[in-house]
């Protein structure tokens, strides 16, 4: 069996809605309870160190530099052992991730809120949301985001245009996915916006369990896929 087929569970559409509304989730929940740094949205933090870079702000350059850096690492960590997984045969590397992720929502939830706590947080949330950023890139034949929204509000534009131009129903249909990833996203981060604001740093593990759903149907998907090959 490919590699392909072996985790087609894991480039379903409704993995990537799942997905994408954990990564809204958390973007809110760390600016919201974490100091003010997104998780995944690097451009907003890289925007906002400039600012405090402008204005000699070297202690908070410190605080958005530190998950700019961890979402590199991340990046990096998810290409090498999805490389050393590859050459080993072992098809885990999406469950791996989740898993990875489902730990750090659990550390996090017991961090503190403090200066070092909301680093910690940070830098580790960055971390996981960049390995899975990297790790789920395709959902149903085509490359969506699940933790930022910019490139699939493109998409959405250009499916949309080209669909209308040459009246191609089958182009619509994507530019409607795309859409729906859009609002997917904006609705994981109002979501999360209200229930940090209520819950407080405990409120993360509202999308630990939307990644473990996501486990489940990758998993479910993979023991069907072995099945039928029997």
């Amino acid at each position: 069996m490919t590699e392909n087929a072996q985790v087609k569970g894991s480039r379903t559409f409704p993995v990537a809605v799942l997905l994408t509304l954990a990564g809204g989730y958390l973007d809110a929940y760390t600016y919201s309870s974490r100091g003010g740094v997104f998780a995944n949205a690097q451009t907003g933090n890289i925007v906002k160190f400039g600012i405090a870079l402008a204005n000699s702000n070297f202690t908070r350059c410190i605080q958005l530099l530190v998950p700019i850096t961890a979402f590199v690492i991340g990046i990096l960590a998810a290409l090498v052992i999805e490389t050393y997984f590859l050459k080993k045969e072992i098809h885990f590397i999406r469950r791996m991730v989740l898993i990875m992720e489902m730990t750090v929502m659990v550390i996090s939830a017991l961090l503190p809120q403090s200066e070092i706590g909301n680093m910690l947080a940070n830098t580790m949330i960055s971390f996981v949301c960049a390995m899975q950023m990297e790790a789920f890139k395709t959902f149903a034949g085509q490359p969506f985001a699940t933790t930022v929204s910019t490139g699939n509000l493109r998409k959405f534009i250009e499916f949309l245009y080209q669909g209308c131009v040459e009246h191609d129903n089958g182009k619509l249909k994507i530019a409607l996915m795309y859409l729906t990833i859009v609002i997917i996203f904006i609705t994981g981060a109002l979501i999360g916006t209200l229930i940090t604001d209520a819950y407080g740093l405990h409120s993360v593990a509202v999308p630990a369990v939307l990644l473990g759903i996501c486990f489940v149907i990758i998993t479910w998907k993979r023991i069907a896929s072995l099945n039928m090959e029997k």
